[in-house]
């Protein structure tokens, strides 16, 4: 039995809750496969080898507990931001009254898409015509972060959530969004009435085709991982030093994208089960 009323042992058995809180909070977190469609989230990154990569399953990006718990306050928050607005009026969908799931946008043969945080109304007071609709995001930033985003706006600050937004947007004929952040040092919220980019989600939509159909890797955004957006990346390691991929019918060069969200494999001209894409065969070949 421990001793409560020795000071060590008090000690020691905090530190073994936070291990267990640790290991716990990543076992509940953690998903088992990576994402199947390539999300409108990540398009917009400046490295199409990272996309592609990642859309191809070459390695899964590992997190521990307390990585997945901060990624996790992002989706709890939302409920927050919903309730801020309703609090002053705002008519808010977070789910599409039809299917009770989140509002989605899907492109590229079922491999492209996203969801919506939510659709918003304003109410009377705001003086804005009464049919006008717009798309909500929801964010949460370090207070760095933060104080970019009001010194410089989205479309600066967060290019890729900005890009997120015009994809979501033109699927939809939103030509305005609300952006609404906050932040997570102090609880300050920031909005921002955004006009959405079109023309840059026809070319995100195209981007998204390109990578998604190629059985090569797209450019590097570096031909060293001394660049910085490499040193910090975990396909770093794929790209510029010969690290073998993860084995799963995804980074087979066999593999093929194609309809209805599905994959081909060429080697054995058929549909491949989603169970085995998961973990291939013993025909894989590594797509790089």
């Amino acid at each position: 039995m421990i001793n409560l009323s020795d000071p060590i042992e008090r000690s020691k058995l905090a530190f073994k809750i936070k291990q267990d809180i640790d290991n716990a909070s990543q076992a509940f977190l953690e998903e088992n496969e990576p994402r199947k469609h390539l999300g409108a989230s990540i398009v917009g990154h400046n490295c199409s080898a990272y996309i592609w990569g990642v859309f191809r399953w070459l390695k899964q990006e590992k997190h521990d507990g307390r990585v997945l718990r901060f990624f996790n306050r992002g989706h709890l928050e939302e409920a927050r931001f919903i309730k801020w607005l309703q609090l002053v009026g705002f008519t808010v969908w977070d789910v599409d009254p039809q299917t009770g799931k989140q509002f989605r946008i899907n492109g590229v043969n079922g491999h492209f898409g996203g969801s919506l945080d939510a659709i918003i109304q304003p109410p009377g007071p705001y003086n804005i015509t009464q049919s006008s609709i717009f798309l909500g995001e929801f964010k949460t930033h370090n207070d760095k972060s933060f104080q970019k985003l009001k010194k410089e706006g989205v479309r600066l600050s967060k290019p890729q959530h900005f890009k997120q937004m015009s994809s979501y947007g033109k699927c939809y004929n939103f030509k305005y969004g609300l952006y609404l952040a906050v932040n997570k040092n102090d609880d300050e919220i920031w909005p921002e009435i955004i006009e959405l980019d079109f023309a840059l989600a026809d070319d995100l939509f195209r981007k998204a085709d390109s990578i998604i159909n190629s059985q090569t890797q797209p450019p590097k955004i570096a031909k060293t991982e001394t660049y910085f957006e490499c040193r910090y990346c975990y396909l770093a390691g794929i790209c510029h030093r010969g690290e073998e991929p993860e084995k799963n019918c995804r980074s087979c060069i066999q593999a093929m994208p194609t309809e209805n969200a599905s994959w081909t494999c060429m080697k054995f001209n058929s549909v491949i089960p989603d169970e085995v894409i998961i973990k291939g065969c013993n025909s894989w070949e590594r797509i790089i």
